[in-house]
Formats: C-alpha cells, sequence, structure tokens
C-alpha cells in the first residue's frame, strides 16, 4: 500500500533487498535480488518498477519492468499484489511481474543467472508497508497469482 512518492528525500525507495553476505558484486558468491520504485512520472518511462537480480557479474541491473504503469498507479493508496517470476531463458533471464493477480509484463533481458548459495540478508533498506513475502523455488504459471493476490 501506497499513498504518495516523497521525492524529496530521494529518486528511488527500496521495496525488496535481499543479498548474500559477499560484498564485492562480481565475485562468483555475489547474488542480489533487488525490487525498488522511482519517483518520477516521466512519460518517457515505461514503470516506476525497477528489478536487479545478479549472480556474481552475471543477470540484470535496474531493468524496468511493467507495461503502462505510473507512479499514480502505484501510489493509489489502495493495496495491490505485485509478484515477479525470473527464469533463466537460452542467454537471457525473462522476468515476468504481475498486478492483482493477472500477468502485466513479460521482460527477456540480461544474462543467464547461476545456482546462489550462501548467507542471504533480507530486508535492510526497505521503506513502506509490506503485508506478506513469499518465496517458492518452482517458477508459478500465470493460474497459479490470481490464487495468492487479494
Amino acid at each position: 500500500k501506497k499513498d504518495a512518492f516523497d521525492t524529496n528525500k530521494t529518486n528511488k525507495e527500496v521495496i525488496f533487498d535481499i543479498h548474500t553476505t559477499s560484498s564485492v558484486s562480481s565475485s562468483t558468491d555475489y547474488a542480489r535480488l533487488t525490487v525498488e520504485l522511482t519517483g518520477t512520472d516521466d512519460p518517457d518511462d515505461t514503470s516506476p518498477f525497477l528489478v536487479t537480480y545478479m549472480s556474481g557479474a552475471t543477470g540484470l541491473n535496474d531493468v524496468k519492468v511493467g507495461a503502462s504503469f505510473t507512479t499514480s498507479s502505484v501510489a493509489d493508496g489502495e493495496w495491490h499484489h505485485y509478484a515477479f517470476t525470473f527464469q533463466n531463458s537460452g542467454s537471457s533471464v525473462q522476468v515476468k511481474f504481475y498486478v492483482d493477480g493477472a500477468c502485466n509484463d513479460t521482460v527477456n533481458t540480461g544474462s543467464t543467472v547461476n545456482y546462489v548459495s550462501g548467507n542471504l540478508v533480507v530486508g535492510e533498506s526497505y521503506t513502506g508497508s509490506l503485508a506478506e513475502f513469499k518465496v517458492w523455488n518452482t517458477n508459478l504459471s500465470d493460474a497459479n497469482f490470481s490464487h495468492n493476490s487479494p
């Protein structure tokens, strides 16, 4: 649930951040999944959502995901269910973005991500309201998201 963006404080807000304790992004044991929101409503931008999904030096960094989505769509004062899936697809990563149970966007970008292991840190930079967070170790189908949204 988000009521407004406060761009006087920052241009980006971290919604979710999980990473390994390795701080060097080029090391083989480094991994990170971050979801951020930009606070600008630039008409040339396709979405305020930015995702980073990295393993070592491979993956994707600050990729815009979301079709026809604006800061007003996010900051409407209502609860929404947002979900992302990440799957290696050929030599890139396929990212699917779901809003309230419906697939909003599919992006193929970056480079494939290897298996991630090690100690994980969750939520050091979190801002906002998060009611629930779930992780599955398998890729869900579109039908699964309609069962898990409000």
